[in-house]
């Protein structure tokens, strides 16, 4: 086999400078072996297209994997790196069939996709299971009353707390007897600050007038009060309705 034929694999994977890819033309062109071979793996490789549904894959799988397979080394060891791929993937080809040959490929790229997403895996679950074997504490207690003591008011009021379990902390809200919604409405939560009021979620009570809302707070969310108001619909990003409870 003429040594131009080394640059096959090489040339399908557009890897080749202009010089090399033009005399490689040209030696398709004399070289009814390549071409048979070309012509072959061609075929295959757009067959894969027909036959393998794309699917997304979490941006940072994407990263993590190209970050092992292109980790910035040093010029001389990335050389040696392509050299032995090159070296490994020209010795696939002349062992096996081209269809053969492509098919080991994507299954070796398949393998190391999915020992790293096993791994990532196992990290996120080795780092909840920490977590839930951490008990949870309460941290903070806020008393919640009517924000006016009419009649239809009197007994509406709860209680917040603020629990952290490992380095996570959820904001738990509880208030009984609020007057019952109509139509879209929705109680809503407000966290302030300074003045700063940030939104922890809407919900609504049964029908006995309890009502329930458990949220994750962000590590550097800060807040010293809670309102809870009645809002037109769940859509709201400041607050457009009557305050009904509010922390003392």
């Amino acid at each position: 086999m003429d040594r131009e034929c080394d640059y096959l694999l090489s040339f399908i994977a557009n890897d080749l400078d202009k010089r090399k890819k033009r005399r490689f033309k040209e030696h398709l062109q004399r070289c009814p072996d390549c071409l048979k071979e070309y012509e072959q793996m061609t075929d295959v490789w757009h067959s894969l297209y027909l036959d393998i549904e794309e699917q997304e894959v979490p941006e940072t799988l994407k990263s993590e994997v190209m970050d092992f397979i292109f980790d910035e080394k040093e010029e001389n060891e990335k050389k040696a790196g392509r050299a032995y791929i090159n070296e490994w993937t020209n010795a696939l080809f002349k062992q096996f069939p081209p269809a053969a040959s492509i098919t080991v490929l994507l299954l070796t790229g398949l393998v190391i996709v999915l020992v790293f997403a096993n791994s990532h895996l196992r990290n996120e679950m080795a780092q909840s299971s920490q977590n839930n074997e951490q008990p949870a504490r309460v941290v903070s207690t806020f008393s919640l009353q009517a924000a006016e003591l009419g009649v239809e008011h009197l007994n509406t009021g709860g209680s917040a707390v603020i629990l952290q379990q490992g380095k996570t902390r959820s904001l738990v809200v509880q208030v009984n007897h609020l007057p019952q919604l109509a139509g879209s409405e929705v109680y809503q939560v407000w966290l302030l600050n300074n003045g700063k009021r940030e939104s922890a979620g809407v919900f609504k009570p049964d029908e006995s007038g309890a009502g329930i809302l458990t949220y994750q707070l962000a590590q550097d969310l800060k807040f010293d009060q809670i309102g809870i108001t009645v809002e037109p619909d769940q859509y709201s990003i400041e607050p457009r309705g009557e305050k009904i409870v509010g922390s003392s």
